[in-house]
């Protein structure tokens, strides 16, 4: 019907899951490749060979066989409505899906006190109209940049995060279970554009 006041919380669920899986989304492909999960399982139990080791108790765990990885390289700048439909995925779909993204932090900062801002802006070009800096005085370039790990000219550090749904939540946040640093700014190109 026409009457979107009468509908509660919980219709407007059902309805967004509804669409959501008749429209070209995230939410569709990821519940396509999650179908995996359960055919591994019924697989196993069609082979019925109940003496093998695999039928012991805590033995079997389809997700070990499958993972359905989902790159939101935004995820830590999602806001409250892109981190409830995230964490909504994630509490749906069986423990198989996991969640890549791509977190950073100021240089010399510690990554638990990441500051919030846009992660993929590029230090801003020098403005030839300002006043000339004096020049520094040498100094061995190396030993700056080792005391921090960071090379001269790079503003923040990036790191490979990965989440599941059993991660902690901090304010409808999860934290990573994984948390590797990358060796400068991930992100090449354009994704889609510069693919085709």
């Amino acid at each position: 019907g026409s009457e979107w006041a009468d509908y509660t919380p919980q219709q407007w669920k059902h309805i967004c899951a509804w669409a959501s899986m008749r429209m070209q989304t995230l939410w569709r492909t990821v519940a396509g490749m999650c179908l995996y999960h359960p055919a591994l399982q019924c697989h196993m139990e069609a082979q019925g060979d109940r003496s093998s080791t695999i039928w012991k108790e805590g033995a079997w765990n389809p997700s070990e066989c499958f993972t359905c990885m989902v790159s939101m390289q935004m995820y830590k700048f999602f806001d409250k409505e892109f981190l409830k439909c995230t964490n909504r995925m994630l509490e749906k779909f069986p423990d198989c899906l996991k969640i890549a993204f791509i977190d950073n932090s100021a240089r010399g900062e510690a990554w638990s006190a990441a500051p919030a801002g846009p992660a993929w802006t590029r230090p801003p070009p020098d403005d030839k109209n300002k006043k000339k800096k004096e020049k520094p005085k040498p100094r061995d370039k190396g030993a700056e940049a080792d005391a921090d790990n960071v090379h001269l000219k790079q503003k923040r550090r990036y790191y490979s995060c990965l989440i599941d749904k059993t991660c902690k939540l901090e304010d409808g946040r999860r934290s990573p279970i994984f948390r590797i640093e990358l060796p400068g700014f991930p992100i090449l190109g354009d994704g889609k554009g510069d693919n085709q």
